[in-house]
């Protein structure tokens, strides 16, 4: 195994050493900007057809988004556009969410084609478009699911007759749970990316799924307690403090995800040596 891990790391290194890869974080980093609010306005869309509030969505970027971002993000989330306007929003933001996921195509067919070719443009436009509703369906299943745990959990306690509501057993298992999904939705990320030719059964994309769900929170924990306690970006950036610190937080995680395809194929090709 330790030699296995040895080959992964020259592997990667040596993938790494490609030029394609100089800039391709930066690349994602932008589009990944670029799709978060179309994305979360077909997110909140989308729920508003079960009438959930967006309270939980608006509680968590309130705890992750500076002042100055969080404001246009909540100004997006409470729009509420007119029967004749939607489907023209819906269009626009699907076009826009799509780039993030025609980049990351990009990078994974050429990454797991050896370098060969990144594929079609036009074939990746299209399945990019496809991918990222199939996407926010995912997420919208997610939520769904945290959302209706509690209740989940109360059925239970009186379908079998249990004599208290299990309001415990929610708290103990909610954040496992989400943790669960997170990884579902990154693995599912990573097994629609790819163009058939390329595509891997599921427990060949498990390691880079694992290593990038794990490198996110690694990445956004470091990074919240740096900008906290270790430095003032006021005084390099002034009043573009906020979306340079976001702009760079994006850009990490962007690098993690690249990462993560890396390892799903050098894990494969070490194992064929």
């Amino acid at each position: 195994m330790g030699k296995r891990f040895k080959r992964m790391i020259y592997m990667g290194f040596k993938q790494l050493l490609d030029p394609y890869y100089q800039g391709i974080a930066a690349q994602i980093a932008f589009f990944f900007m670029l799709s978060i609010v179309p994305t979360l306005i077909l997110l909140s869309q989308l729920l508003s057809l079960f009438n959930f509030s967006l309270d939980t969505i608006n509680a968590y970027l309130d705890t992750e988004i500076a002042p100055e971002i969080l404001t246009s993000f909540q100004e997006s989330l409470s729009f509420d556009p007119q029967p004749g306007t939607n489907i023209v929003l819906i269009i626009t933001a699907i076009w826009a969410a799509s780039r993030l996921q025609f980049s990351l195509m990009r990078i994974t067919n050429y990454t797991l084609s050896g370098g060969k070719d990144p594929g079609s443009y036009f074939k990746d436009r299209i399945r990019s478009i496809l991918t990222v509703i199939l996407t926010i369906l995912v997420m919208m299943a997610m939520v769904i699911i945290l959302a209706y745990g509690q209740l989940v959990m109360n059925y239970l306690s009186k379908r079998f007759l249990i004599s208290s509501e299990l309001d415990w057993a929610w708290v103990v298992f909610r954040w496992p749970v989400a943790g669960a999904l997170f990884l579902l939705l990154i693995s599912f990320s990573y097994y629609v990316l790819p163009a058939n030719k390329n595509r891997r059964r599921f427990r060949e994309i498990l390691p880079g799924s694992i290593f990038c769900a794990i490198g996110m929170l690694l990445v956004t924990m470091v990074y919240s307690s740096y900008t906290a306690h270790a430095v003032n970006q006021n005084v390099l950036y002034g009043s573009m403090a906020s979306i340079a610190a976001l702009m760079f937080w994006f850009y990490l995680i962007s690098w993690v995800m690249c990462l993560g395809i890396l390892v799903n194929k050098v894990w494969k090709d070490s194992k064929i040596e």
